[in-house]
């Protein structure tokens, strides 16, 4: 499915951007193998099975959320020997959920995987009670090395981003020296994504940023979060019109 989606929308490994697959995993994925009632995460044990059927076609990464950050290293270590999918080469990147690692935290991630590219997600649980100076200080003092910033006040709950306040962040995150690539999220879908695309590179005057979905591209089977399974059309449509937007050959 993943190839076919690619080659109809145009992204490949090859464009700028990159396509990126994130999978979901935390630390009930570790001690149980699953997470009950959240259809978002995958079984400990497809893990390996789902990486190998993109690889090639898609930029992998782990999304990991642990209740215990101090113990995120070790747990990353333990999610990423699982039949050595990191030695194969079948995970690049890993985003840090909902916690704030240290810098010592990242340092080490970066010696034990130094292939991995490192994204830090600043959702409201992370930067509650700073500001967004206060944010960019901190990001561009102690982490001027991670590649990805995900800006996502939803917590990956599809809650539609405002457009004034991303723009902001970003202006912001740059003007005060973040020098990570920067990834908006929120309620992003295929009947929106044109014209959020077009709203951010105007109000930011440049294509230099990346986006993110994930509630929008999911079908409701049920109450609470994770209680929907991915929609095929919805992700193809998605990829449609950020294609249009990010792919020059498509832009012309």
């Amino acid at each position: 499915m993943v190839k076919s989606l690619m080659r109809n929308s145009g992204f490949t490994i090859d464009t700028d951007p990159t396509p990126m697959l994130g999978l979901q995993a935390s630390q009930k994925t570790l001690r149980f193998g699953f997470s009950e009632g959240n259809r978002r995460v995958p079984h400990r044990d497809d893990i390996p099975e789902i990486l190998c059927a993109v690889e090639e076609e898609v930029f992998p990464t782990l999304h990991y959320y642990t209740k215990e950050p101090a113990l995120l290293v070790s747990e990353l270590d333990t999610l990423l020997s699982i039949r050595s999918i990191y030695d194969r080469g079948l995970v690049g990147g890993v985003q840090i959920n909902k916690v704030w690692p240290t810098p010592e935290q990242v340092s080490e991630i970066r010696s034990r995987f130094p292939k991995l590219k490192i994204t830090l997600q600043m959702s409201s649980s992370v930067t509650g009670g700073m500001t967004g100076e206060q944010v960019a200080d901190r990001l561009a003092k102690e982490y001027a090395d991670v590649e990805y910033i995900i800006l996502d006040q939803s917590g990956g709950k599809g809650i539609e981003f405002d457009m004034s306040e991303s723009v902001s962040a970003y202006l912001t995150f740059r003007a005060r020296g973040v020098k990570s690539n920067i990834v908006i999220a929120g309620g992003l879908d295929g009947s929106n994504v044109r014209r959020k695309i077009t709203a951010i590179q105007s109000g930011v005057d440049s294509l230099d940023f990346s986006i993110d979905a994930e509630g929008g591209l999911r079908d409701r089977v049920g109450e609470g979060y994770g209680n929907d399974v991915l929609n095929p059309a919805y992700v193809q449509s998605y990829l449609e019109g950020a294609s249009e937007r990010f792919l020059p050959q498509k832009r012309g």
